[in-house]
């Protein structure tokens, strides 16, 4: 009789654990990742990790990665199936604008044999070399179709397998100081490197520095390698990684690691161009971390971190890295670990970063409501993109899930709209923004509404907290047309209307609350700078009552290329001649005596005789030792599912996607920001379709172009309707105005001129090498051969009035 209690009770704790049901709730564990990932097998490396999707992410995702092909197109891949069966694969393969098919195929030869699943897609002869395209791979499991994708590249110049073995052996160097001694003359040493920590280095910190210091540091797992980006003779991979170490005490902390690359390819060796190397140590709210008024969270960079306290300063919740953690700091002394990706599963799906969390909102009983977002690698919601809507019960220790937003968009894509807005209001009210809609979602109700919608990127624009949202006219003909921009404050719901004056209006940014815009006077409405910008006249600055705090304007000036950065606004000035023309006045900074609130308060940092620079938070003295703790119930009772009906819109205005050391960085309206964006970085550029418009990295010593009069002769009647970017079948032309003229030389490697206006006269740059551009005027044909220097000195003098060409 016993032997069947025990046996029962047995039963009764493990259904209890993994979906109880308790006085009209049901409660589940959030269940470990259980998706199948692939890999591209190269030579004896398994690199490009992907990552399942159940949702259709068309392009999306098509910046993760780039798989180069064997030369026989056949393409070697290796499923990890955990506990999934693989039973058939479907592949297509599209252009990267998704608009032509070019191939599918099925395949139904699976391989097993050596302990892995190995399948190979029997790539046709229909893509063309040297060109890009997007690869679609489809497992069925018999439960589930899993969608998987990568850039793929089929060329005969396939410099990337010895560009992934030196960055593998470069990144594993740094844990042996003898083994290490081979990577330091890829060192670039600097007495400017910040050498007192260990969260961010790269190739100017010193060889210590690069090698982990004192910490014995070692790695712990696998090393996990992405190519990232693959353009001729430029690379860009990723390596990422866990590492331990073991204190003073005699405990083990562990590290998560991303090691970021830019390779060059020359004939004679390798170059690193750059290496940035980015440590988060994870915190485990181990008795340790808590003493003498610190909450002790380690190494790491200050942007991975976010802290909220409630107003009786009881409770801080606070995310380290991308983990959610809840602070007790009066009572118990205790820290509880409120979400969690990191599983037991030991395997590349531990450590999957393509998600963050952000806190909305903690009040005095230690409710706390936050989003996760991005790509959900486990629980009910694993393998889709979106957003997921969690509040933590305080009284029962529970946490909820309220709604889940389906969102078929890549991590990085979906933080930048979160991160322009992402708001939880005192009556309960989430207001997000997605692609050019802000939509308010009740979550009580779950009812949504959407405030506006139809907005281009630029015409949106939030306060640091994002209760004030700023936004013009949706119905405008364009960003330079909107006769008003209203001031939602999403905590009252008060919205006003400023349509002060018949001029045209366009937001600019806030300095913390205060919404800081421009006037375009009607008469210059049409008249685009050189930069294809609208310039405005007069800078306003409003409280959040909407009353006018300052303005700015000067005589016979405007303002162009206006971007506010904190307490900074900055700008170029120019005037009108005689003849209409703009002519350049030089740049000017604002600065406001406003303090600058970017730094995240009551966290600190102290210097760790072993580690550095670490984080803490400032936290009450208690007496008592720190315990750790998880929630003890995961509520899905109430959980819903959201569906904003959200329609794809075109834009009307092109914009420039910039990417550096494996990351999306940013989009802007012209090429000139999107490079500043990138350039210390080695980063790259790209227009709507990823179609890589500049890059840094890929530009040869000497190009001398021949028989280039012919290719320009369709281009040069095009000129006249250039905006920012103009494609055609055969040929991308570019307004590159404002770029500095090493840059701009890029694209002499691509076969055609370089443009540039002297005055009014157009001249093509045919030829430069380490000493000398060559020179030639359009109209009378006459070649100069001009030194690099007195060059770079004359185009700055017309304003690097900069036209470029790319082939397709």
């Amino acid at each position: 009789m016993s032997g069947i209690f025990i046996a029962a009770l047995l039963i009764y704790f493990f259904i209890s654990y993994s979906s109880m049901e308790h006085s009209n709730e049901v409660y589940s564990s959030m269940e470990e990742p259980k998706l199948p990932v692939m890999f591209v097998k190269e030579n004896e490396y398994m690199i490009n990790p992907m990552h399942a999707y159940i949702q259709e992410m068309g392009n999306n995702t098509e910046r993760d990665m780039i798989t180069v092909l064997p030369e026989d197109r056949k393409l070697e891949l290796i499923v990890q199936e955990y506990d999934n069966m693989v039973m058939s694969v479907q592949y297509e393969i599209r252009s990267l604008d998704l608009s032509h098919l070019i191939e599918n195929g099925t395949v139904t030869e699976i391989d097993r044999s050596n302990g892995n699943t190995n399948i190979v897609l029997p790539i046709q002869n229909l893509i063309k070399k040297d060109q890009e395209y997007i690869l679609k791979i489809t497992l069925d499991t018999g439960e589930k179709s899993l969608n998987y994708y990568t850039r793929i590249l089929w060329t005969d110049h396939d410099y990337t397998k010895d560009m992934v073995k030196l960055a593998l052996s470069f990144t594993s160097c740094t844990f042996d100081k003898n083994e290490a001694r081979a990577i330091a003359s890829y060192l670039e040493t600097s007495e400017i490197a910040d050498n007192s920590t260990l969260a961010h280095l790269n190739l100017h910190n010193n060889f210590n520095q690069i090698t982990w210091g004192n910490t014995g540091m070692k790695i712990s797992g696998q090393y996990y390698m992405t190519l990232k980006e693959f353009d001729g003779v430029m690379s860009e991979i990723q390596i990422s990684y866990e590492s331990k170490m073991t204190n003073e005490n005699g405990e083990d902390k562990y590290f998560l690691n991303e090691d970021n690359y830019v390779l060059r390819y020359d004939p004679s060796r390798i170059y690193i161009m750059n290496f940035d190397r980015k440590t988060h140590e994870i915190y485990d709210g181990n008795v340790g971390s808590y003493a003498n008024k610190k909450l002790i969270l380690g190494v790491g960079n200050e942007e991975d971190i976010e802290l909220a306290r409630s107003e009786n300063d009881q409770f801080i919740a606070f995310k380290s890295n991308q983990e959610l953690w809840l602070f007790e700091q009066e009572k118990d002394a205790r820290v509880i670990n409120l979400f969690s990706y990191r599983s037991k599963t030991n395997d590349v799906r531990d450590n999957y970063d393509q998600h963050d969390t952000k806190i909305l909102s903690i009040d005095n009983d230690g409710n706390v409501d936050f989003i996760v977002y991005g790509y959900l690698n486990r629980g009910r919601h694993e393998g889709k993109c979106g957003i997921v809507y969690y509040t933590y019960d305080s009284s029962s220790e529970t946490v909820v899930e309220n709604f889940f937003i389906a969102l078929p968009q890549s991590f990085e894509r979906i933080k930048e709209d979160m991160e322009k807005l992402s708001y939880l209001s005192k009556d309960r009210m989430l207001y997000i923004y997605y692609e050019g809609n802000i939509y308010g979602i009740d979550t009580s109700s779950f009812e949504v509404i959407t405030i506006v919608s139809g907005l281009e990127e630029t015409e949106l624009i939030s306060s640091a907290t994002n209760r004030y949202v700023a936004y013009q006219d949706a119905e405008a003909a364009d960003m330079y047309h909107s006769k008003k921009i209203t001031l939602l404050d999403l905590e009252t719901n008060k919205a006003v209307d400023i349509t002060k004056s018949s001029s045209y209006k366009r937001v600019l940014g806030f300095n913390q609350d205060d919404l800081i815009y421009g006037i375009i006077e009607p008469e210059m409405a049409e008249n685009y700078t050189q930069d294809h910008d609208i310039p405005i006249s007069e800078i306003h600055i409003l409280g959040p009552d909407s009353e006018e705090k300052t303005n700015y304007s000067k005589e016979g000036l405007y303002f162009t290329n206006v971007s506010v950065n904190g307490i900074r606004i900055q700008f170029d000035k120019i005037s009108v001649g005689s003849g209409g023309e703009y002519r350049s006045a030089g740049s000017e900074t604002i600065i406001s005596n406003k303090k600058n609130s970017e730094a995240v308060e009551g966290l600190s940092t102290y210097n760790n005789n072993i580690l550095g620079k670490v984080w803490y938070i400032n936290v009450k003295d208690n007496n008592k030792s720190l315990k750790s703790y998880a929630p003890k119930k995961f509520s899905v009772e109430r959980a819903s599912t959201i569906d904003l009906n959200i329609t794809k819109q075109e834009k009307n205005i092109p914009l420039f996607y910039a990417y550096s050391l494996g990351h999306y960085r940013g989009k802007t309206l012209n090429l000139r920001q999107a490079y500043e964006l990138v350039y210390d970085d080695y980063g790259y550029v790209t227009n709507e379709n990823g179609e890589i418009v500049w890059n840094r990295a890929d530009k040869s010593t000497i190009v001398r172009l021949q028989k280039y009069n012919e290719k320009m002769n369709d281009i040069l009647p095009l000129l006249n309707e250039l905006g920012t970017i103009n494609e055609y079948q055969d040929y991308i032309i570019l307004n590159a105005s404002g770029m500095d003229m090493n840059s701009a030389l890029y694209y002499l490697n691509k076969g055609y001129p370089l443009l540039v206006y002297l005055g009014n006269d157009l001249n093509l740059v045919t030829a430069y090498d380490q000493f000398n551009i060559t020179l030639v005027n359009q109209e009378s044909q006459i070649e100069s051969i001009i030194g690099r220097e007195d060059a770079e000195n004359l185009f700055e003098e017309n304003n690097n009035h900069f036209i470029a060409v790319i082939p397709r």
